[in-house]
């Protein structure tokens, strides 16, 4: 399943609106509905936001073959726009 489509189920699973996520959330009813239709993915603080509010863990949320990868490419850009890079066999250089 894919992470939009978890988010949808735990919303309704909860009987609430995307607007209602939305104002718990402090987004726009817009930026739930892209994460629920896949256009768009929420960053990994708002994922620990939703995984409190959805009351699952993050596992259960993140797991996800697709999710995963997503989650693993803004990693790796991240580290790349900060100057960060990896050592050989993919460790860390910093600690």
């Amino acid at each position: 399943m894919e992470i939009g489509e978890k988010l949808k189920q735990c919303r309704s699973q909860k009987q609430l609106t995307q607007a209602d996520v939305a104002e718990k959330l402090h987004v726009s009813r817009k930026t739930v509905s892209g994460w629920e239709t896949g256009r768009s993915y929420p960053d990994i603080k708002m994922l620990v936001k939703l995984a409190t509010l959805f009351d699952i863990s993050l596992d259960v949320l993140l797991n996800n073959e697709k999710a995963l990868d997503h989650y693993e490419k803004q990693d790796q850009l991240g580290k790349i726009q900060h100057g960060f890079s990896s050592g050989p066999i993919g460790q860390p250089l910093c600690f």
